[in-house]
């Protein structure tokens, strides 16, 4: 019979520890454990003793219990292993079961998201005359991170994709003797499509997944209930600062990114086409109405609040471990990413 001394009281990290070694010997022989300095009925010791139980049982073993106090050992004569049924074989479901589950998912998280926008927009614009509402900054902290930081990437990959596709137009174009042509269409094309929707999805990719993460580990650890237990709302902690910042960061971003992108498409038009600087700036100026400046802007504000309010809501819904933040950083980007071109094919329906 092999002996195990139990420590004062099972934290979560030693928990599988300590079960293991346990089941590991229960395997070959009889096991005692030794409670002299054990002194703490937690979840985490109730669980020990069931799964210990259950092993002994299971190999046909005896647990001896020593140096436990009687009320000690009347206490863990009480802890039953549950045993959870099995699923039934016919309680699957069907393919349009499967269908309308997914559905009602859906609209769900449709729910939820409208829930998220309309209290961050409250605490946004109207928030700030409630007297219960607590001061929280913060704002400037996340705009560096989120915009400020990604700034570099974001004009980097618009120039590279603005370049590639002028000089793949420019070819076209000095076929039918266009080449003065390339301004209008570059223009057009970056500030009503590729500049906001680009900058949405890099960051989504890069500062939406960075949001889920945060949040995500801040739930797993259960930070987020010691924030409520101190009488913090997490909207006002941890969204709305996030909110205002990529309302902020990602026009500001969408727009510097198309005029980088115009600029990369004058370059073409210089080297290919042989429009002159004066041509290119002027055509630019005198095709791009300001109702097109605004609806970009409007565009990449929808879409920066898209990011926002499915990362934070994939960091809400993180259950488990480290595994659980992975997949919700996952998921984050993928909803995030159809979520703009989604959104991009409803604005291009108003808008155009």
């Amino acid at each position: 019979m092999a002996t195990i001394a139990l420590p004062e009281r099972f934290s979560p990290k030693d928990y599988r520890f300590w079960l293991s070694r346990c089941l590991h010997i229960l395997k070959n022989s009889d096991l005692e454990l030794d409670g002299t300095v054990f002194a703490d009925f937690s979840s985490e010791s109730r669980a020990f003793f069931a799964a210990v139980a259950g092993a002994a049982e299971k190999f046909g073993r005896h647990v001896r219990l020593a140096h436990f106090s009687p009320e000690m050992k009347a206490e863990i004569a009480q802890i039953r292993k549950i045993d959870i049924p099995k699923a039934e074989a016919g309680a699957s479901m069907g393919p349009l079961e499967r269908l309308g589950d997914a559905g009602f998912r859906l609209l769900d998280t449709l729910k939820t998201l409208l829930f998220l926008l309309s209290e961050s927009l409250y605490w946004t614009f109207l928030g700030r005359f409630d007297k219960k509402r607590l001061p929280f900054g913060g704002v400037g902290q996340q705009l560096l991170r989120l915009g400020s930081e990604a700034s570099g990437i974001v004009f980097l990959l618009v120039f590279l994709i603005g370049f590639t596709l002028s000089l793949q137009s420019a070819s076209q174009l000095n076929t039918f003797g266009a080449g003065e042509y390339l301004s209008v269409g570059v223009g057009f094309l970056m500030f009503a499509e590729l500049g906001p929707m680009l900058t949405a999805i890099i960051l989504a990719g890069r500062s939406g997944s960075s949001i889920t993460a945060e949040i995500a580990s801040m739930n797993v650890a259960e930070e987020i209930k010691a924030l409520r237990t101190m009488g913090i709302h997490p909207i006002q902690y941890l969204i709305v600062p996030r909110f205002k910042a990529m309302t902020i960061a990602v026009p500001l971003l969408s727009f510097v990114a198309s005029m980088i992108g115009c600029f990369a498409g004058f370059l073409v038009a210089f080297w290919f086409c042989e429009v002159s600087p004066t041509n290119y700036w002027v055509g630019l100026r005198e095709n791009l109405p300001l109702l097109l400046l605004f609806k970009s802007v409007v565009k990449s504000m929808v879409f920066g609040w898209i990011v926002t309010l499915i990362a934070c809501h994939q960091g809400f819904k993180a259950r488990g471990g480290a595994d659980a933040v992975g997949k919700a950083t996952t998921v984050c980007v993928v909803y995030s990413i159809a979520g703009i071109i989604l959104a991009d094919a409803l604005f291009s329906f108003v808008f155009y």
